[in-house]
């Protein structure tokens, strides 16, 4: 063996071979690193059997023959290179020869059968309109539905009177026809977490539009995060404290996904305990809860529809529909 050259490559080598060429062979193993003494013709299965009676390893120096070249005088002068064995070598182990390339391939050049295609230009198009989740057309009036406290506040309620009396039953009082009024005001909730994260420009659009319509000095908008009573405030999150219900009668509106929408493994998701809490919390302070989601009303829970007036928050939502799933008068 010389070096990490062994004696099972030499013979792949020598069987590769041509048979009867002695100096090819003589020069393949003094490029492997074995000097060759008495090499005979190898025939057919001999280059196995390459062993120490046709190589030894090369203790001594070792001569490689390169390409010879012409001497001024006309004469051919052979340049032989002698490799030492290296410095700390054992006498009985031959150091590790490097082979001298005798010649170099260009690599191939791929020939392309069909023409490269043009750059496209790096021309941005436009971003698209933006649609609000609420028709234009229509969603002022759906907003003064949503939020409106329908209260026995009108005239005289002359049928129900008139059915009273017919029974023969006295008037303790005269009844009101029941009316839709503003002027209790209303508290927005505007849910900051991940679920509501795509909506935020519907919110800031919506709670515009609330303002408009209600008026600034009679809405109260608020800030929270999946929750409301983990939290709730005006401002930035560290100026946030814990959640206070507003005066009696004001409609309280929400916008948020009830903790249906945002990743799978959102951590801090709202459940349907807290929002059950936070119903129960309204209810004993005389507000109603209307809360606007953005989801299809398919995937809206049956218990979030027993605990508040959901409306579906959706372009294809009406005032009918915003109507029909109000409580009845009286409820807040």
């Amino acid at each position: 063996m010389s070096g990490d050259i062994w004696f099972g490559d030499l013979a792949r080598a020598l069987g590769l071979a041509a048979t009867g060429d002695r100096e090819r062979q003589r020069t393949i193993a003094a490029l492997l690193g074995f000097a060759s003494r008495g090499l005979p013709d190898p025939g057919p299965g001999s280059a196995a059997a390459v062993g120490g009676e046709l190589v030894e390893a090369a203790g001594e120096q070792t001569t490689v023959p390169v390409e010879t070249e012409a001497a001024p005088d006309g004469r051919e002068t052979a340049d032989d290179t002698a490799v030492a064995p290296q410095a700390g070598a054992s006498a009985g182990t031959a150091p590790p020869r490097l082979l001298v390339p005798v010649a170099q391939e260009p690599p191939p050049v791929a020939e392309w059968r069909a023409a490269a295609l043009p750059a496209a230009p790096a021309v941005r198009g436009a971003a698209l309109p933006y649609e609000p989740l609420l028709a234009r057309r229509s969603s002022a009036a759906l907003v003064q539905t949503a939020v409106a406290r329908v209260v026995a506040d009108g005239g005289p309620d002359v049928p129900r009177i008139v059915r009273r009396l017919a029974r023969g039953l006295a008037l303790t009082g005269v009844p009101l026809r029941p009316v839709s009024t503003l002027r209790f005001g209303v508290q927005i909730l505007v849910d900051l977490g991940a679920g509501t994260e795509p909506f935020a420009r519907d919110q800031r659009e919506l709670a515009d539009q609330v303002r408009a319509v209600v008026g600034r000095e009679r809405t109260r908008v608020r800030y929270f995060e999946d929750a409301p009573l983990r939290g709730a405030g005006a401002e930035a999150r560290w100026s946030w404290g814990p959640y206070t219900p507003p005066t009696r009668g004001t409609r309280v509106l929400v916008l948020s996904d009830l903790g249906l929408g945002g990743p799978a493994p959102h951590p801090r998701r709202s459940t349907r305990a807290e929002w059950e809490d936070f119903t129960r919390l309204l209810a004993r302070a005389g507000c109603g809860v209307t809360a606007f989601v953005p989801c299809p009303p398919h995937r809206i829970p049956a218990w979030a529809g027993a605990a508040m007036e959901v409306v579906p928050w959706d372009r294809h939502t009406t005032v009918g529909q915003v109507r029909g799933r109000l409580r009845p008068p009286g409820t807040c």
